[in-house]
């Protein structure tokens, strides 16, 4: 999905690559960023300018577009955690055929915004597709129990840990039930606004978790390489630095509050 430019991040309707008329084709200028898995792709679906005249959440239409083309050409950004899922795509004078436009010309704010609703339901893990996001089969409790020790009973020697984990566990279970409610409720239609809650929470569960996996394993949790660290502390410390965007890709969480203000409890603007 080509969504995200330099100039329209949270702002999406910012957005300036412009698609121009070129009688039998459109013709795409300007480029995209943050593209997942941009290098594996053959086609790439563009939210693009097709009127620069009209408002800016207006004269935006959606396109697919052929990424085997001399027109197209992508670029890994280097993350922070090791990585390079994401990309930068560039598009000069790409090629557009108008049979794929998608939806009407100047209206695909409209497709993309829906499209988007999959996106977070995804994020906040529900697949709408059936397949839902699992646990790993052992427990950060277990994890915490092998670093810090425990009890002939079981028992986790820290107190305050025993506490972040309940805390967490609970909340956890709190939100799987919001997940299969929504799962039930969409199981005939299109997500509803409650991803962007689930979007939400999610990230911050997220972010919670890894943090606290960290915690657990002391400055066992910081290991980038060496032999000093096994494969499970240095997947923690790049876990935990990939997961410090897990609340702004997809639509970042101000964005989802706004939306719950706006849609769900009516406030105004």
């Amino acid at each position: 999905m080509g969504y995200s430019e330099p100039a329209a991040g949270s702002d999406l309707a910012n957005l300036n690559l412009r698609c121009e008329d070129k009688g039998d084709v459109y013709h795409l200028n300007g480029m995209k960023t943050w593209t997942s898995d941009g290098l594996y792709g053959d086609w790439i679906f563009c939210l693009v300018r097709t009127d620069v005249n009209k408002p800016k959440h207006e004269g935006i239409s959606l396109v697919l577009v052929d990424m085997n083309q001399d027109g197209v050409r992508v670029r890994p950004i280097q993350l922070i955690s090791g990585d390079s899922p994401f990309c930068e795509t560039f598009f000069e004078d790409a090629i557009v055929n108008k049979a794929d436009l998608i939806g009407p010309r100047n209206q695909g704010w409209t497709v993309g915004k829906r499209l988007l609703q999959y996106e977070r339901s995804v994020h906040g893990g529900v697949n709408t597709s059936g397949a839902q996001v699992k646990e790993k089969s052992l427990s950060l409790s277990d994890i915490a129990k092998k670093y810090l020790g425990h009890s002939e009973s079981g028992k986790l020697n820290s107190s305050s840990l025993r506490d972040r984990l309940l805390k967490l566990d609970m909340n956890k279970h709190a939100y799987r039930l919001t997940q299969n409610r929504v799962i039930a409720e969409t199981a005939a239609s299109a997500p509803t606004l409650a991803t962007s809650i689930l979007k939400i929470k999610g990230a911050e569960f997220t972010k919670d978790s890894a943090e606290l996996l960290q915690h657990v394993m002391g400055s066992q949790g910081s290991g980038w390489e060496g032999a000093a660290f096994d494969e499970a502390e240095i997947e923690a410390n790049r876990n935990w630095l990939t997961t410090r965007a897990v609340s702004i890709y997809g639509g970042s969480s101000e964005i989802q509050m706004n939306i719950i203000a706006k849609r769900t409890l009516g406030l105004p603007d």
